[in-house]
């Protein structure tokens, strides 16, 4: 999570935009399909990817290898992980900085900002600077940042300091906590689900 909704307790690490960003993500112990096994006991192949952060996208290397346990015909790839160099992997070809989807976090738990509105930010400070490549489109934006929230271990992040874990009375001002129906899973849920 980003580092101002961070809970003493919390033990996962809030990673940093490395810099400079990397060229090529390797083959590593991380690496995991989207089934999650493992690769195959082979050479990586390299891939060309996407790097997405806040203010620019460059074209970067990502090592696969076919999916130990998916069928072949599926065409699915194990790839690392990038949570150590502050990345998310969220499909081999696409990748993007923990600190460009902890800004929409940021930013939708601060004041009311829809996809759209953050998107077109996005893409506006991708002109000023230059960027070689342009950002993603919203739909996909979307789905990588919900991606994103269910790969990430909050714990118990959101309990008051002062009522701890269970407060008797939680009030939410409708932004923050809403979400489409069709994103709700197991994990993800409406904080008012008893």
């Amino acid at each position: 999570p980003p580092a101002w909704c961070r809970l003493a307790t919390d033990t996962a690490p809030t990673a940093r935009l490395p810099n400079p960003l990397p060229a090529r993500l390797p083959y590593d112990d991380t690496a995991r399909c989207r089934c999650g096994s493992s690769g195959k006991a082979e050479e990586p192949t390299v891939w060309q990817s996407m790097l997405y952060t806040s203010t620019h996208a460059v074209a970067i290397e990502v090592e696969v290898k076919p999916c130990a346990t998916c069928r072949p015909e599926q065409r699915m790839y194990a790839g690392p992980d990038g949570r150590a160099l502050g990345l998310f992997n969220f499909n081999n070809r696409r990748i993007y900085s923990h600190e460009l989807l902890n800004k929409f976090t940021n930013s939708i738990s601060a004041h009311e900002t829809p996809f759209h509105a953050f998107c077109t930010v996005i893409r506006r400070t991708y002109l000023d600077s230059e960027s070689p490549l342009p950002f993603v489109a919203d739909d996909a934006f979307r789905t990588t940042w919900f991606s994103f929230t269910r790969v990430q271990d909050l714990g118990d992040s959101f309990q008051c300091e002062q009522c701890g874990p269970d407060p008797s009375v939680v009030i939410f001002d409708g932004v923050t906590a809403s979400f489409s129906n069709k994103q709700q899973t197991s994990s993800l849920s409406p904080p008012t689900l008893i």
